[in-house]
């Protein structure tokens, strides 16, 4: 892979980091240590990247453990960031200058696949209502949702569906939702 190539491919998932740490509270360490670390991944001082991989990784992990990411944005980003971390290596290896470079084998950036936010806690609390019921109506979730009214509910769902995350059949007081 040319050099430019890895620094785009760089530029991208630092780019899809912000975005995803946009969703954390900004009193949330894991937002900023990952901040720094993406923006890590651009630097041209640091010419050894693979611990800085590592570190994300293992605080990606806390963060989807912790429900911060979900797990589609998780698996997106492990295998981008592993996909980079090869990249990087191979770009560090000038001891064999005749070998042939490695092209990107993904079919998709990461900027051309879905990205899935978990907003809040809401948003987990029905899901795991809509697995166990596999079909919900809002008067069904309501009043296991305490604090939140029905027309926070209904725009939650209603999102969720807009995102593909949910299905939604019929009409006003008759919708039901399910898994997409």
């Amino acid at each position: 892979m040319l050099r430019t190539e890895s620094l785009k491919m760089a530029e991208r998932i630092s780019a899809a980091i912000y975005f995803l740490t946009s969703f954390f509270d900004d009193k949330e360490p894991l937002k900023w240590k990952l901040r720094t670390l993406a923006v890590n991944f651009v630097s041209y001082d640091i010419k050894d990247k693979s611990g800085i991989f590592r570190e994300t990784l293992s605080i990606f992990s806390i963060a989807k453990n912790a429900g911060l990411v979900s797990d589609t944005n998780y698996e997106i980003l492990i295998s981008e960031l592993s996909s980079l971390e090869n990249n990087d290596k191979k770009s560090l290896d000038i001891a064999l200058p005749s070998a042939p470079q490695a092209s990107y084998s993904h079919k998709e950036s990461i900027k051309d696949k879905p990205v899935s936010i978990k907003k809040n806690g809401r948003q987990e609390t029905i899901l795991s209502i809509i697995k166990r019921k596999k079909e919900v109506m809002i008067k069904d979730i309501s009043p296991l949702i305490s604090g939140y009214s029905e027309k926070t509910i209904q725009r939650e769902l209603l999102s969720m569906v807009k995102d593909g995350i949910l299905k939604k059949s019929g009409e006003k007081r008759w919708s039901r939702y399910s898994l997409a």
